[in-house]
């Protein structure tokens, strides 16, 4: 296993909570495997102590950091420079130290699109979104520059859906609300299904999706990675569908994230292979 020197490039995680994070485990598989010098530690970080932390954080040397949940958006102020990626999402999950000037980029687009290349080929065609937050806000952007047109988007909340759709009107979302007689109208034609909301978490389901109206070459994405088979998956892999669970995005927004910090690029597959077996057999 690698140690770090003292003179190791230190990164890390803010957020709160932290605990379920898996990203410290999977940041250290990308040093081992590369054989840098690095070190990366959860740093739980209060909502009131955000813009104190970040600074101490600058003023430590760290090099960077992922921002996750509820910080996303709160940090889009302190952040001297956004790219035009993080701009236009309006949301930031990579911190970069650098020339005493805070750098913040979203790493989330690349992520999904890089993950969905990887297991399920080319996006095209009519897509699907469920869920109105932030990783929705960066799987639309994903999905519009591959090509995936037209995009759908619904949301429990119609109004969610109609305000987002608006927020990004080069995108040419339609917003629907997530009812069945809404979306029974359009299954039929989508080629990709992407939950983004937290529903299969705890194992509840999606009453609203009839996945018979599903075309058989449709795909079905579930970005939620604990359980890997969520029960939109099951019942998708039920009904001879194609299914992408929510893994691949994460290792690949973490490999991302790394080569900003350290610019090399991690091997994601093989990391996302070995901790996808460590899940199913649950030792992590």
């Amino acid at each position: 296993m690698l140690k770090p020197s003292g003179g190791a490039m230190v990164c890390g995680i803010i957020g709160d909570p932290l605990q379920h994070s898996l990203s410290p485990w999977m940041q250290r598989q990308f040093a081992e495997q590369l054989g840098l010098d690095f070190l990366y530690a959860p740093f739980p970080v209060a909502t009131e102590h955000l813009p104190s932390a970040i600074a101490g954080l600058q003023a430590l040397g760290v090099r960077g950091v992922n921002v996750t949940i509820p910080h996303k958006e709160a940090v889009l102020p302190i952040v001297n420079e956004l790219s035009s990626r993080a701009a236009a999402i309006g949301a930031v999950n990579t911190l970069l130290f650098e020339h005493g000037r805070i750098l913040g980029e979203n790493t989330d687009v690349t992520g999904f699109a890089r993950a969905l290349r990887r297991h399920a080929g080319a996006i095209s065609g009519p897509s699907l979104v469920i869920g109105g937050g932030g990783a929705a806000r960066a799987i639309l952007h994903a999905l519009a520059n591959e090509g995936a047109a037209p995009i759908y988007l619904a949301n429990r909340t119609l109004a969610r859906a109609e305000a987002l759709a608006a927020e990004f009107p080069a995108l040419q979302l339609r917003p629907l609300a997530l009812s069945q007689s809404a979306l029974s109208p359009i299954l039929g034609d989508i080629q990709l299904l992407v939950n983004t909301s937290s529903r299969g978490l705890r194992g509840e389901d999606h009453p609203e999706i009839d996945l018979e109206r599903l075309p058989q070459s449709g795909i079905v994405c579930d970005i939620v990675y604990k359980p890997l088979q969520t029960p939109l998956l099951a019942a998708a892999k039920a009904h001879g569908l194609r299914c992408v669970d929510g893994l691949g995005m994460l290792v690949e927004q973490g490999a991302e994230s790394f080569r900003i910090w350290t610019g090399q690029l991690p091997n994601a597959g093989a990391v996302e292979e070995t901790l996808r077996t460590w899940l199913q057999t649950s030792k992590l």
